[in-house]
């Protein structure tokens, strides 16, 4: 009975997340959403090295149509590798989608329900906090559109739950911080930045009123100091490889306006009307109570309030883009700070139901509107998922067709792909012109970014590539281009690859530097009469190369650490139980 207690909080949140994903489930569709070709790529050119064990780290060689483009190494690198792994082992598109997908729902779910524990909300309505996370349009964008934002956000109140600890103990754990930090930053960075914004006004409560400002202060410094080891390769990788191989930013958003969150209005983004209102009744609750709460509440309320501003059309994002341009490419969309406020407001709202009224007839209401609210949101995720799939079933197969090109124009050829045990089959029919990291042979700003048309460069110079090249994968991991030259020696041509500073070109067995490169760093060579060989492989400096060592034997000592230390407390725990 006591296990029942303690386990259908998680079985609920199972059985919720398995029913909003019911219809794909049952179907086995695949839903191709905004995202999903971009980290198809990624994910199969991982699962391609694990395979084959060519270890490619920095350059693409079997995904992003063989390019030699830097993806991974700039985002999410670790993972990357886990996402490839997890498609390895379930085999086609469908199941990794269905897995993943559900994996995090479960995730956020739990996190947010244990963070709502955390401060100390019943369980019945820390697993109403809970799903209510798990089913916010933060955590159904990787679902239905496969929006890598959705895992920074499923891990962020993992985060959070450490900067509690400022709040609440007035200490730090070095290892509760260091560890979800780490995750982050391997797997979406600018979630991690969120959540580490967030900490600033917790850590500035906690250590006002902390007896031993320094050991808090101390054990700050050791976090931060074990999430650099933990991270060495993310932070080196982007300062090396975006200095000195001038890569290609992220598209600039030149109106931030219509990307940041409002409450209602026309050319913006607008909440769903069910958290709309759950977060005014919660300002109205906590003003109005405003003296009467904790300190901890108090922060955690103005915490959340902040970034909502901070997210919104209120906040004046395009007067300091004006002033500051680069900040669109940095931030990109104002609305990514919502998740933090998201996370903070919904543990309001669990505090604020947690608090019995008064009158008995007033909890009644509570009840109701806990339960219809709780079909709403569960209806409304499940009818998402439901669009997706019947999109798979219908004619057109793409949730999302916008910059999307079609290598065949058989649709059932495109659905099949995306169910069979062979990934490749669903990359090769369909690609997506995103130009991110491109090395970039220009010097680049938010003005000038679509004035040299990258998206249109790339689609004409690698997916719609008219030569006839042949690439290949060398035992070395070297990636070979073959292809015939009809024409006279010395014949200047664009070859479907990118070059970096860092890589290295061998042309028919002898090394040689690029005749020179278009705009995005297209290959342009002088060939040989007849049968031409190229060979591409990045050469990473050596400063690299040490930084993803340190991160490897860093992640694989704190495993076996983490591990013995399990190990030695379950064998006291028995010897207790057997005396």
């Amino acid at each position: 009975m006591n296990k029942l207690r303690k386990s259908w909080p998680y079985l609920t949140i199972v059985g919720v997340a398995i029913i909003v994903l019911l219809s794909q489930i049952v179907t086995g569709a695949y839903i191709l959403g905004v995202d999903s070709i971009f980290h198809m790529n990624r994910f199969y050119d991982t699962m391609m090295q694990i395979k084959t064990g060519n270890w490619s780290y920095f350059i693409s060689i079997y995904g992003f149509q063989q390019s030699g483009r830097i993806i991974n190494a700039l985002y999410g690198p670790l993972t990357a590798y886990v996402n490839g792994l997890l498609l390895l082992i379930t085999g086609s598109w469908a199941r990794f989608q269905i897995v993943s997908s559900l994996s995090i729902m479960i995730i956020s779910g739990i996190s947010m329900y244990r963070l709502a524990l955390r401060t100390q909300i019943k369980r019945i309505y820390a697993v109403i906090v809970g799903i209510s996370y798990m089913l916010s349009f933060l955590i159904m964008g990787w679902v239905v559109g496969m929006q890598f934002t959705g895992w920074g956000a499923a891990l962020l109140p993992w985060l959070i739950s450490a900067g509690f600890d400022m709040v609440d103990y007035q200490e730090i754990k070095v290892l509760k911080l260091a560890l979800p930090m780490s995750v982050l930053l391997q797997t979406h960075m600018l979630s991690s930045l969120s959540g580490a914004l967030a900490l600033i006004p917790l850590f500035i409560s906690g250590i006002i009123r902390c007896k031993d400002r320094w050991k808090m202060f101390r054990h700050a410094v050791y976090a931060v100091l074990l999430t650099l080891l933990l991270t060495a390769n993310v932070w080196y990788g982007t300062f090396e490889i975006s200095i000195t191989n001038h890569a290609l930013g992220v598209a600039p958003q030149l109106d931030m306006h219509e990307d940041s969150v409002a409450l209602f209005g026309k050319n913006v983004f607008v909440l769903s009307p069910i958290y709309t209102v759950a977060f005014i009744l919660v300002a109205i609750y906590f003003i109005k109570n405003f003296k009467k709460l904790t300190r901890d509440r108090k922060a955690i309320f103005i915490t959340g309030m902040m970034f909502l501003w901070l997210s919104s059309v209120a906040f004046p994002w395009q007067t300091l883009d004006n002033m500051f341009p680069n900040i669109s490419f940095l931030i990109q969309m104002p609305r990514r700070f919502v998740v933090i406020a998201f996370i903070f407001l919904l543990i309001c709202m669990g505090i604020m139901i947690n608090d019995a009224f008064v009158l008995q007839p007033l909890n009644k209401i509570k009840y109701a509107l806990l339960i219809i609210g709780g079909c709403i949101l569960i209806f409304n995720a499940g009818g998402t998922v439901l669009r997706g799939v019947n999109y798979f079933l219908s004619p057109g197969v793409v949730q999302n067709d916008y910059n999307v090109y079609f290598v065949t124009d058989d649709m059932n050829k495109l659905r099949k792909s995306l169910t069979s045990n062979n990934p490749k089959q669903a990359i090769q029919l369909v690609a997506k012109a995103t130009p991110d990291y491109l090395p970039a042979q220009y010097h680049m700003t938010a003005y000038n970014y679509f004035d040299y048309h990258p998206y249109g460069s790339y689609f004409d110079e690698i997916i719609n590539y008219q030569g006839n090249v042949q690439k290949s994968i060398k035992d070395n991991g070297h990636l070979l281009l073959t292809w015939r030259n009809s024409h006279h020696n010395g014949y200047k041509m664009q070859l479907p690859v990118v070059q970096y500073p860092s890589t290295h070109l061998i042309l028919n067995g002898k090394h040689v530097d690029a005749d020179d490169h278009t705009e995005i760093g297209s290959v342009i060579i002088r060939a040989k009469h007849g049968i031409n060989r190229l060979e591409i492989y990045y050469h990473a400096r050596l400063g690299l190369l040490i930084s993803v060592w340190t991160t490897l034997i860093a992640w694989i000592l704190l495993s076996l650490w983490i591990s013995g230390m399990t190990g030695y407390k379950l064998i006291r725990k028995n010897k207790r139980s057997i005396s």
